[in-house]
């Protein structure tokens, strides 16, 4: 176990150069920088962390976060918007959420037209609007899941819907879901999309949930459908199977997937 020191922005500074010149051909990453008192600080109250853990889901890491900070007594509010925690976070844990191929080099997504951040799964983004600014974690290989299985831990699944990949695996359709707070903190919700597009016997996602090209994708769901059924429904009232029985036609295709 090991205390956890956070970047400053000093340091994060330091991250993003790391990303730019040296990440992608497979160079250790710079963990030392999270020890370094010129780039680092203390963060309270002390969070300890297990820096062996092997992480095979990202469920598991979010189940794992969340438990370590809450005895810490950290909270959601605490750290959502601290943008140095959470590029800290990755970079405690760098080779998992980027790690090395077979020919010894790292794939490092960029967001070229991104104005605020261009790692923002690396390093999360910073919105500002007139006098205030705001964290956005949608991208973010850590802070996604950590909302995520935080919102959903006392769910039957824990979220294992969205949360079944490896912590380097982090498509759009995690990212439409964990940008979205009414998506996230809605476990019924949460529970339609299981129904929907969860493989019980294979222990995974079925192929296609997510082809936007397809009817009854999981983006239409999270975002158009779900607006518009706000206007004559309650989606936090309703159970998961009425959500699912109220569903239009073009949702038949993946409940006959399920036998019904």
């Amino acid at each position: 176990m090991a205390e956890f020191r956070i970047l400053t922005d000093e340091g994060v500074d330091m991250f993003r150069t790391f990303l730019d010149e040296s990440a992608r051909s497979g160079e250790s990453a710079p963990t030392h920088l999270l020890t370094d008192r010129n780039y680092s600080m203390e963060f309270l109250p002390k969070v300890y962390l297990q820096l062996s853990m092997r992480f095979k889901t990202k469920q598991i890491f979010g189940k794992y976060l969340v438990h370590v900070l809450a005895e810490a007594g950290v909270t959601r509010q605490m750290v959502s918007k601290n943008r140095n925690f959470w590029a800290s976070i990755v970079l405690r844990y760098f080779d998992q959420f980027c790690p090395v191929d077979a020919n010894g080099r790292r794939k490092v997504p960029m967001e070229k037209k991104d104005q605020y951040e261009k790692y923002p799964k690396f390093i999360p983004r910073y919105i500002s609007s007139g006098s205030e600014q705001s964290l956005r974690g949608r991208r973010h290989y850590a802070l996604g899941p950590y909302l995520i299985y935080d919102y959903n831990k006392n769910s039957e699944h824990q979220a294992d819907v969205l949360l079944s990949g490896s912590l380097d695996s982090w498509g759009d359709d995690v990212e439409q879901t964990a940008g979205r707070i009414e998506v996230i903190s809605n476990k019924n919700l949460i529970g339609v999309i299981r129904l929907l597009y969860w493989d019980e016997e294979a222990g995974s996602l079925r192929r296609g949930y997510s082809t936007k090209t397809r009817p009854g994708n999981i983006n239409r769901l999270v975002a158009d459908l779900r607006n518009q059924m706000k206007l004559t429904a309650d989606w936090y009232s309703m159970s998961a199977k009425e959500i699912y029985d109220s569903l239009p036609e073009e949702y038949d295709f993946w409940k006959k997937k399920r036998g019904d």
